[in-house]
């Protein structure tokens, strides 16, 4: 098994953009094809949570080397999908980061930057930072995974984690796009325009 899973978060109902994200294009290839890509470049184990148009995303990723999971509860928010994927996830891994769809530019080098550090510091919550401020993919160690799947206050991801603030550990790293998140269909083409 591989050491590395990725969670990749596309169940949402996309309500701001208007067009169901994950199979936007950008540069010829759909935010989930080449979030895909991206992580299976890197040897990371790709775990696709889906529930919104869950029929048209599976048909649009089908062949790939993923592990599709649904989320019955995607109408409830996205932390509900961490949990389903969380839950998903076979035990052998150390870690596991997780990827909302709509930061798609997010560069093989950042993934690999993290994967390396957390050889080093297992057992730590590795953020990537750039322009000081956090973004995504964190890299979550395995042994939190029980703890997030029972997570019965109200909250997210967010909070759980910074129940575990002792454990973190930030990566600087030269890669703007961990801050992009496409939200709206104006950002949508404020990135088209850019690419």
């Amino acid at each position: 098994m591989k050491p590395f899973a990725v969670l990749i978060l596309a169940a949402g109902f996309s309500h701001r953009m208007e067009k169901f994200k994950p199979l936007l294009s950008i540069g010829g290839e759909t935010f989930i094809d080449r979030l895909i890509a991206t992580f299976l470049d890197n040897d990371v184990e790709v775990y696709v949570v889906v529930g919104n148009q869950a029929e048209e995303l599976k048909a649009a990723i089908k062949g790939q080397n993923v592990v599709v999971v649904e989320n019955p509860d995607y109408s409830l928010g996205m932390f509900t999908s961490v949990q389903a994927g969380v839950r998903a996830l076979s035990s052998g891994y150390e870690a596991f980061f997780v990827m909302p769809v709509d930061i798609p530019l997010v560069k093989p080098a950042t993934i690999t930057r993290l994967m390396t550090t957390f050889a080093q510091h297992s057992g730590k919550i590795l953020y990537p930072v750039s322009r000081r401020k956090r973004g995504h993919p964190p890299l979550i160690p395995m042994n939190l995974a029980p703890t997030i799947t029972g997570w019965v206050k109200d909250g997210s991801l967010r909070d759980v984690l910074h129940s575990y603030e002792s454990l973190s550990l930030e990566v600087s790293v030269p890669d703007r796009n961990i801050l992009l998140d496409i939200d709206t269909i104006d950002d949508y083409k404020s990135l088209v325009e850019r690419s």
